[in-house]
């Protein structure tokens, strides 16, 4: 699409018509960034694109980073987001059971996954993560009913599931299981790779965001390829100047969804756009390199990590817990931990966790061993939440 297309398209919002009521919209570098701070404060309606007849669904971020922010789909949205699913290298058919462990309440993904099993006819298993009704135990129990070909979740929760099935003595994959499907937070393919080890299928990653939707699942190599045919990214630096590609710096996104268009939209990732990466998938489009929120990059003593970072040395450790988090201080960093029970009986002491860590991120680094997640909530409460990596103090 042309740059004309997206302000034309953003005009339809009454948001956007009071945001650049008076400005020059002809020179594209001149129009100013969109911001999550202007999406909380707008009313919800402002936001709206279209006709409120073509309005298929609501949705909200979870709000734990803020206030949340709404975001409309028309009917018309529902059927590109389902796109984004059906036209990926996982080849969802009618062949397929698919079991959708992201929340129903608010959340977008599973409805995501739910458009796209409708319109290939493809069975669909609703487990909510964030239902009393389906804690992990009982989640467990279903998959070994049902047998789906395709488990849809957040990658924590992956981790957690995995952790679960070992506990109770099921061996994964589980009859029939084809893929993973995980979306919501930051996998690098380092991550990825864990996960395809933990549960023996491929693991394809979708990117996106309540606010953008669905954008792009990543190809039979992992890699996600700017294709979305209503869709321009841009990486800009810290003052918002265009950095073009093969380039780290700030996502810019330009939406022309019907519901809810947005125009150079500033979402904190932290990206950068490869346009000389050659992939075999048959797909010859830039790649997009995704490097985690700004909010969760460390510096310490002069040292600087994105989130990408640190779930690449994490990922890579000889031993990786299936839980973690990193607390994060003025001059040192304290890793926590909980092993999986498969690995109580192996040589790998808080020692050996310390100098690896210390070796790769060459930073104080402090491990503790302790537990994250309780038995009672591995097995029969459900994750209402997020699992947050970092805890900056």
């Amino acid at each position: 699409m042309k740059n004309e297309d997206f302000i034309k398209i953003a005009l339809n919002s009454k948001f956007y018509q009071n945001k650049f009521y008076g400005l020059n919209l002809n020179d594209w570098s001149g129009i100013p960034i969109t911001t999550k701070e202007e999406l909380r404060k707008c009313d919800a309606y402002d936001l709206i694109g279209t006709d409120f007849k073509k309005i298929a669904t609501y949705h909200e971020t979870s709000g734990t980073t803020g206030t949340p922010t709404s975001s409309w789909y028309s009917f018309k949205d529902s059927d590109q987001e389902a796109k984004v699913i059906i036209n990926s290298h996982i080849n969802l058919s009618s062949n397929d059971l698919l079991l959708n462990r992201f929340p129903f309440a608010i959340a977008l993904p599973p409805f995501i996954l739910f458009w796209a099993c409708q319109k290939v006819n493809a069975g669909h298993i609703a487990v909510d993560k964030a239902s009393s009704i389906t804690p992990i135990a009982r989640v467990i129990e279903i998959i070994q009913r049902s047998n789906p070909s395709i488990i849809a979740l957040p990658p924590a929760e992956a981790e957690i599931l995995a952790e679960s099935a070992f506990r109770k003595g099921i061996t994964l994959p589980t009859p029939n299981l084809r893929a993973l499907i995980i979306a919501g937070d930051l996998s690098t393919s380092t991550r990825r790779k864990y996960l395809e080890k933990l549960w023996g299928v491929q693991v394809f990653d979708l990117f996106g965001s309540t606010e953008t939707g669905g954008l792009f699942m990543t190809c039979k190599n992992g890699q996600h390829h700017i294709n979305h045919p209503n869709l321009k990214v841009e990486v800009v630096d810290s003052n918002f100047k265009p950095l073009g590609h093969n380039l780290k710096g700030h996502c810019i996104l330009s939406s022309a969804r019907e519901g809810m268009p947005l125009l150079k939209y500033f979402n904190h990732d932290i990206v950068e756009i490869k346009d000389n990466f050659n992939c075999d998938c048959g797909d010859n489009s830039p790649i997009l390199i995704h490097y985690g929120r700004d909010d969760n990059v460390l510096n310490i003593k002069g040292m600087e990590f994105t989130l990408a970072d640190i779930q690449d040395i994490v990922y890579s450790m000889p031993i990786v817990p299936f839980i973690w988090k990193i607390h994060v201080y003025d001059d040192n960093l304290i890793f926590e931990y909980q092993l999986s029970r498969k690995h109580s009986s192996l040589n790998f002491a808080k020692e050996d966790i310390d100098k690896y860590l210390y070796d790769k991120l060459r930073v104080p680094v402090y491990s503790k061993p302790c537990q994250l997640i309780t038995d009672d909530d591995l097995t029969s409460k459900p994750i209402f939440s997020k699992f947050g990596h970092i805890v900056k103090h």
